[in-house]
Protein backbone atom coordinates (compact mmCIF):
# COMPACT_ATOMS: atom_id res chain seq x y z
CA UNK A 1 0.00 0.00 0.00
CA UNK A 2 2.98 2.29 0.82
CA UNK A 3 6.25 1.69 -1.25
CA UNK A 4 9.05 4.14 -0.19
CA UNK A 5 12.32 3.97 -2.09
CA UNK A 6 15.95 5.42 -1.25
CA UNK A 7 14.18 8.99 -0.37
CA UNK A 8 15.98 11.60 1.67
CA UNK A 9 14.66 15.01 2.43
CA UNK A 10 16.78 18.03 3.25
CA UNK A 11 15.26 20.35 4.96
CA UNK A 12 17.19 24.04 5.34
CA UNK A 13 20.70 21.98 3.85
CA UNK A 14 19.69 19.60 6.94
CA UNK A 15 19.22 15.76 5.98
CA UNK A 16 15.99 14.95 8.02
CA UNK A 17 15.73 11.30 6.21
CA UNK A 18 18.62 9.20 4.60
CA UNK A 19 17.79 6.61 2.34
CA UNK A 20 14.31 5.46 3.50
CA UNK A 21 13.28 2.04 1.80
CA UNK A 22 10.44 0.33 2.96
CA UNK A 23 7.15 -1.76 1.93
CA UNK A 24 3.99 -1.29 4.34
CA UNK A 25 1.26 -3.52 3.45
CA UNK A 26 -2.85 -3.59 4.02
CA UNK A 27 -3.29 -5.26 7.16
CA UNK A 28 -0.47 -4.35 9.10
CA UNK A 29 0.19 -2.06 12.56
CA UNK A 30 3.83 -0.69 12.51
CA UNK A 31 5.77 0.69 15.38
CA UNK A 32 8.07 3.76 14.31
CA UNK A 33 10.59 3.59 17.48
CA UNK A 34 13.23 6.13 18.58
CA UNK A 35 13.83 9.23 20.41
CA UNK A 36 12.71 12.92 19.90
CA UNK A 37 13.89 14.11 16.80
CA UNK A 38 15.16 10.94 15.29
CA UNK A 39 12.68 11.16 11.94
CA UNK A 40 9.61 9.36 13.14
CA UNK A 41 7.11 12.64 12.70
CA UNK A 42 8.86 13.61 9.53
CA UNK A 43 8.45 10.24 8.10
CA UNK A 44 4.70 10.21 9.08
CA UNK A 45 4.67 13.77 7.18
CA UNK A 46 6.13 12.12 3.72
CA UNK A 47 3.93 8.86 3.85
CA UNK A 48 1.15 11.43 4.41
CA UNK A 49 1.75 13.38 1.14
CA UNK A 50 2.51 16.84 3.27
CA UNK A 51 5.76 17.07 2.59
CA UNK A 52 7.49 15.73 -0.75
CA UNK A 53 11.37 13.68 -0.65
CA UNK A 54 14.01 15.77 -2.10
CA UNK A 55 14.93 12.20 -3.98
CA UNK A 56 13.76 9.33 -4.03
CA UNK A 57 9.99 7.95 -4.80
CA UNK A 58 7.13 7.51 -2.89
CA UNK A 59 4.44 5.14 -4.08
CA UNK A 60 0.91 4.73 -2.57
CA UNK A 61 -2.35 3.24 -4.56
CA UNK A 62 -4.99 5.56 -5.78
CA UNK A 63 -7.99 6.68 -3.60
CA UNK A 64 -6.63 6.05 -0.46
CA UNK A 65 -8.03 7.40 2.41
CA UNK A 66 -5.81 8.80 5.05
CA UNK A 67 -6.57 8.74 8.80
CA UNK A 68 -3.57 11.45 10.40
CA UNK A 69 -2.35 12.88 13.62
CA UNK A 70 1.04 14.57 13.49
CA UNK A 71 2.28 16.43 16.33
CA UNK A 72 -0.12 18.53 18.10
CA UNK A 73 -3.40 18.70 16.53
CA UNK A 74 -4.94 22.07 16.15
CA UNK A 75 -8.97 23.04 16.98
CA UNK A 76 -11.37 25.79 17.19
CA UNK A 77 -11.25 26.23 21.06
CA UNK A 78 -13.62 28.72 21.04
CA UNK A 79 -16.36 26.14 19.40
CA UNK A 80 -17.65 22.78 20.45
CA UNK A 81 -16.30 19.06 20.24
CA UNK A 82 -19.12 18.60 17.59
CA UNK A 83 -18.68 21.61 15.85
CA UNK A 84 -14.97 20.79 15.12
CA UNK A 85 -16.10 17.26 14.00
CA UNK A 86 -18.54 18.58 11.98
CA UNK A 87 -16.62 21.07 10.63
CA UNK A 88 -13.57 18.65 9.33
CA UNK A 89 -16.32 15.56 8.23
CA UNK A 90 -17.62 18.56 5.92
CA UNK A 91 -14.63 18.97 3.86
CA UNK A 92 -14.46 14.96 2.51
CA UNK A 93 -18.51 14.92 3.12
CA UNK A 94 -18.04 11.12 3.45
CA UNK A 95 -20.27 10.60 6.75
CA UNK A 96 -23.09 12.35 8.07
CA UNK A 97 -24.01 13.46 11.90
CA UNK A 98 -25.40 9.79 12.89
CA UNK A 99 -21.43 8.54 12.37
CA UNK A 100 -20.17 11.54 13.66
CA UNK A 101 -21.90 11.05 17.18
CA UNK A 102 -21.21 7.50 17.17
CA UNK A 103 -17.31 8.34 17.17
CA UNK A 104 -17.45 10.64 20.02
CA UNK A 105 -19.47 7.43 21.63
CA UNK A 106 -16.41 5.25 21.21
CA UNK A 107 -14.21 7.89 22.44
CA UNK A 108 -16.25 8.70 25.36
CA UNK A 109 -16.53 12.19 24.24
CA UNK A 110 -20.43 12.24 23.37
CA UNK A 111 -21.35 13.57 27.11
CA UNK A 112 -19.37 16.67 26.43
CA UNK A 113 -19.63 17.07 22.68
CA UNK A 114 -21.84 20.43 23.18
CA UNK A 115 -18.88 21.80 25.76
CA UNK A 116 -16.21 23.95 24.11
CA UNK A 117 -12.95 22.56 23.53
CA UNK A 118 -11.14 25.23 25.55
CA UNK A 119 -12.23 23.25 28.34
CA UNK A 120 -10.97 20.20 27.51
CA UNK A 121 -8.23 18.32 28.96
CA UNK A 122 -4.91 17.30 27.39
CA UNK A 123 -6.54 13.76 27.04
CA UNK A 124 -9.41 14.91 25.88
CA UNK A 125 -8.64 16.87 23.48
CA UNK A 126 -6.01 13.66 22.16
CA UNK A 127 -8.86 11.53 22.11
CA UNK A 128 -10.38 14.52 19.85
CA UNK A 129 -7.63 14.14 17.29
CA UNK A 130 -8.05 10.48 17.40
CA UNK A 131 -12.02 10.83 16.73
CA UNK A 132 -11.18 13.28 13.63
CA UNK A 133 -8.23 10.37 12.63
CA UNK A 134 -10.81 7.32 13.27
CA UNK A 135 -14.18 8.83 12.20
CA UNK A 136 -13.90 8.65 8.25
CA UNK A 137 -13.08 5.03 7.84
CA UNK A 138 -9.90 5.82 6.39
CA UNK A 139 -7.77 3.11 4.63
CA UNK A 140 -4.15 4.32 6.23
CA UNK A 141 -3.93 5.68 9.53
CA UNK A 142 -0.91 7.84 10.58
CA UNK A 143 -0.88 8.35 14.20
CA UNK A 144 2.37 9.83 16.29
CA UNK A 145 2.44 10.07 19.71
CA UNK A 146 -1.27 8.72 19.80
CA UNK A 147 -1.69 8.13 23.44
CA UNK A 148 -0.37 11.09 24.81
CA UNK A 149 -2.29 11.92 28.19
CA UNK A 150 -4.71 9.06 27.54
CA UNK A 151 -5.72 7.16 30.36
CA UNK A 152 -5.69 3.42 31.51
CA UNK A 153 -9.64 2.93 30.08
CA UNK A 154 -9.26 4.81 27.14
CA UNK A 155 -6.24 3.82 26.04
CA UNK A 156 -7.35 -0.21 26.06
CA UNK A 157 -10.45 0.65 24.20
CA UNK A 158 -8.63 2.80 21.49
CA UNK A 159 -6.51 -0.03 21.22
CA UNK A 160 -9.32 -2.74 20.55
CA UNK A 161 -9.98 -0.60 18.23
CA UNK A 162 -6.87 -0.38 16.33
CA UNK A 163 -6.65 -4.31 16.34
CA UNK A 164 -10.18 -4.43 14.57
CA UNK A 165 -8.67 -1.88 11.80
CA UNK A 166 -5.78 -4.30 11.31
CA UNK A 167 -8.94 -7.49 11.15
CA UNK A 168 -10.42 -5.16 8.76
CA UNK A 169 -7.13 -4.67 6.23
CA UNK A 170 -6.20 -1.31 7.25
CA UNK A 171 -2.84 -0.03 7.77
CA UNK A 172 -1.45 1.51 10.69
CA UNK A 173 1.39 3.15 11.79
CA UNK A 174 2.36 4.29 15.17
CA UNK A 175 5.46 6.53 15.78
CA UNK A 176 6.43 6.97 19.39
CA UNK A 177 9.02 7.02 21.50
CA UNK A 178 8.95 4.68 23.67
CA UNK A 179 7.06 1.01 24.14
CA UNK A 180 3.15 0.37 23.75
CA UNK A 181 1.88 -2.30 25.32
CA UNK A 182 -0.88 -4.61 24.27
CA UNK A 183 -0.20 -3.77 20.50
CA UNK A 184 1.01 -6.77 18.28
CA UNK A 185 3.20 -5.16 15.58
CA UNK A 186 4.15 -7.08 12.46
CA UNK A 187 6.81 -4.58 12.17
CA UNK A 188 8.68 -2.17 14.69
CA UNK A 189 11.14 0.19 12.61
CA UNK A 190 14.08 1.81 14.94
CA UNK A 191 15.09 5.31 13.51
CA UNK A 192 18.25 7.78 14.56
CA UNK A 193 19.31 10.80 12.65
CA UNK A 194 16.78 10.49 9.90
CA UNK A 195 17.98 6.96 9.16
CA UNK A 196 16.05 3.77 9.57
CA UNK A 197 18.63 1.32 12.01
CA UNK A 198 16.70 -1.48 12.35
CA UNK A 199 13.55 -3.43 10.83
CA UNK A 200 12.21 -6.00 13.55
CA UNK A 201 9.48 -8.23 11.22
CA UNK A 202 6.90 -10.57 12.66
CA UNK A 203 6.77 -9.24 16.14
CA UNK A 204 5.15 -9.94 19.61
CA UNK A 205 3.52 -7.33 21.88
CA UNK A 206 6.26 -5.25 22.57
Amino acid sequence: MIKIENVSKIIKKKKVLENINLRLKPGEIILLKGHNGCGKTMLLRLMAGFIQPTNGNVQILDKIRFGVIIENPTFFEQETAYFNLKYLANINKLINNDVILDYMKKFNLYDVRNNKVKTFSLGMKQRLALCQAFMENPDILLLDEPFNAIDEENFYKIVEMINELKKEGKLIVIASHGDIESLKFDKIIKMNNGKITNINNKCKVV
